[in-house]
């Protein structure tokens, strides 16, 4: 009698499972998912943005959709679309972690780093084994120079998901930012092991071994950096700012500026592309092209106290004493801000 219980028991559970997993709200959530995925992995990255965000406000039964469609705003920076769908989720609903974890994310993108550890904090009440709670928790605290809790929280991520190439990628950044460069790239190392592909890792291996002088090794991976992106149609002007970074440092001032001309291109609001352009041009003695790139770096990027450094050298040379003055003025300052700690 109990064994022909247990059946009735199991097959009722069969069939209610089988319903279940064929309703619409099934249907929703698994369908969005797996094609916001197959699109991410194609990197068509605007529809799989749409997918995923359908997959994760039905409930995305797997911390990877959320995780990808977080990605998908890294690579089109439409931050202002993000914040957007987040104000269109009922208000009545209570915030999913998915939800939380993509706030935070945004927030952290978009510069609002203390808002965003408010909103991830709130994600890990729910739930402290989520990964990318701690990735980005780490994100943040490297901004704010919190050091130990920056190398902390992404121990703790890569504890939970220790196959997720971007954490050891960050942990490379984070390695190479404190000088710890043979640290630096033993993480990179891992990460190309998982994501053969991963142009930013290849960066940060060229900038690596040019702190170690390593020059050929360097080159490799600034050009492999530089032949992924073209290859993924990836619109990222650092690989090309970091490489001529350094031919300007080599004195192969004209391949830098072909280079810098194409960061531009990628993204002509960069401030450190006009930096180096303005640097470039004042090694070339082209001094009025030199002064109006800096000026323009500095409209850009105003707390960056470099570029008054170089524009204060530059005025000097022409003989405007008083705007050089002002120009290394303004470098003390913003330097000393800077190592004052979090602003």
């Amino acid at each position: 009698m109990g064994i022909v219980l247990v059946f009735r028991l199991t097959a009722l559970l069969a069939v209610f499972f089988l319903t279940l997993t064929n309703s619409p709200l099934a249907a929703q959530a698994g369908g969005p998912c797996e094609e916001g995925r197959a699109l991410f992995q194609s990197k068509d990255y605007a529809p799989a943005q749409a997918e995923l965000w359908k997959c994760v406000v039905a409930g995305a039964t797997s911390r990877e959709s959320a995780w990808l469609l977080a990605q998908t705003y890294r690579e089109l920076k439409n931050y202002d679309d993000g914040f957007a769908r987040l104000g269109q989720v009922p208000s009545g609903n209570t915030p999913s972690v998915d939800l939380l974890y993509i706030e935070g994310f945004l927030q952290f993108r978009t510069g609002k780093h203390r808002e965003s550890i408010d909103v991830l904090g709130r994600a890990f009440r729910i739930d402290p084994q989520d990964w990318r709670i701690h990735h980005v928790f780490a994100l943040n605290y490297v901004v704010l120079d919190i050091g130990e809790g920056a190398l902390h929280e992404l121990q703790v991520a890569i504890q939970l998901n220790p196959r997720n190439a971007e954490l050891y990628y960050q942990l490379a950044r984070f390695f190479y930012s404190r000088s710890r460069v043979t640290e630096s790239v033993e993480a990179s190392e891992k990460a190309i092991a998982l994501e053969p592909d991963y142009a930013d890792v290849y960066t940060n291996l060229g900038l690596c071994y040019e702190s170690l002088g390593e020059e050929s090794k360097a080159r490799f991976n600034y050009e492999k950096a530089i032949e992924i992106n073209r290859r993924l149609r990836r619109i990222d002007e650092w690989p090309f700012l970091n490489y001529a970074s350094f031919l300007v440092k080599k004195d192969e001032i004209e391949l830098g500026l072909s280079l810098l001309a194409i960061g531009l291109e990628q993204n002509p609001r960069s401030g450190r592309a006009y930096y180096l352009r303005g640097k470039a041009l004042r090694k070339l003695e082209r001094l009025p092209e030199a002064k109006r790139d800096l000026e323009r770096s500095i409209a850009l990027d105003p707390l960056d106290p470099v570029p008054f450094y170089e524009l204060g050298a530059l005025l000097r040379k022409l003989g405007d004493r008083e705007g050089s003055k002002r120009m290394f003025e303004n470098f003390q300052a913003l330097s000393k801000k800077d190592a004052s700690g979090p602003r």
